[in-house]
């Protein structure tokens, strides 16, 4: 099955410094007398040779410039873990609800209800855990989803709030660690409907997508480029549990072809009916290096079609 990701976390910059240095040799010719060669070059009598120029001091090196650590225009503050805001996963949820994270793709989904959704580099798992304390199993009904479906079992434990631990395995494969997954920042974020309402997208020359949504959860949206093509995008974005505070949501997708060519056909509607569901959540993207600098939201999703393509999407919040 298809796999397609869009954002995500953001890309460090890199700057390079090239240093041109010169050098000078000077040759000096003397005249005179015989004598063997390989000595000093003779001078003519009462000559006083005149002694090369000093050469020029090298400027002083222009201080480096001071870093950077105030607040980014249109940045807000992190929420903290050891004192969540209220209402937030953090503050009122059980010991293993939320959203855990691991390396560049590594999101998981983990439900008040037990359900979990997860993508890795390779491939996304979809289903539900049978909890009992801090242990968990996957039920049944879970499955492991790249180019083909398959059950995937697997166990481990929790960590209240900090980490989700264990193993996993589907179709013929030999068991591989599923963790550590950890509990992310995001969790401590207190959220309402109206947090997700305006416009959301992403710069991706290859996969762009760019949505609005309304104070009811209805959106409307697009996307372009090589990797999606041209789509025109409808449906909803609710909280999971309405009237909480709690930072997830269900997000309801359907896609219709907008293409004008061919070439830029919906790849979302390939082999699909077009209709994708899955967990979503306000992610916060780091403004600046340092933590002071702040964060920018982002409308982060993982979603699933009837027959297990999935997108898994960022979306910067717009001005």
């Amino acid at each position: 099955m298809k796999q397609k990701t869009v954002g995500g976390c953001p890309k460090p910059l890199w700057i390079a410094a090239t240093v041109l240095a010169a050098s000078v040799g000077v040759t000096a010719c003397g005249g005179g007398g015989g004598g063997g060669g390989g000595g000093m070059p003779m001078l003519p009598m009462g000559v006083v040779p005149t002694p090369a120029p000093a050469p020029a001091p090298s400027p002083a090196p222009a201080p480096a410039p001071a870093e950077n650590r105030d607040a980014v225009p249109g940045s807000e503050p992190s929420p903290s873990l050891s004192a969540p805001q209220a209402g937030s996963t953090a503050a009122v949820g059980n010991d293993s609800e939320g959203i855990y994270a691991a390396g560049v793709r590594g999101l998981a989904f983990v439900g008040a209800d037990g359900s979990i959704a997860r993508s890795f580099t390779v491939g996304t798992l979809w289903g539900s855990l049978k909890l009992t304390g801090l242990d968990w199993s996957f039920n049944p009904d879970t499955e492991f989803s790249f180019l083909s479906v398959s059950q995937a079992t697997g166990s481990g434990t929790f960590a209240p709030k900090k980490t989700m631990n264990g193993t996993y395995a589907y179709g013929t494969r030999d068991p591989a660690d599923f963790g550590p997954l950890t509990y992310t920042i995001e969790n401590a974020l207190a959220v309402s409907q109206a947090s997700v309402v305006g416009t959301w997208s992403n710069n991706d020359s290859s996969l762009g997508v760019t949505v609005q949504v309304d104070d009811k959860g209805v959106f409307t949206g697009t996307t372009s480029g090589a990797e999606v093509g041209q789509c025109t995008l409808s449906g909803t974005v609710a909280l999971a549990q309405p009237g909480s505070a709690k930072n997830m949501y269900e997000l309801k997708l359907k896609a219709v072809n907008a293409a004008t060519a061919s070439k830029d056909d919906c790849e979302l509607t390939l082999a699909t009916a077009g209709s994708y569901v899955g967990p979503a959540a306000i992610g916060l993207v780091p403004a600046g290096v340092f933590e002071s600098n702040g964060y920018f939201r982002s409308l982060m999703f993982l979603i699933r079609s009837n027959t297990g393509a999935t997108l898994l999407v960022g979306l910067r919040k717009q001005p």
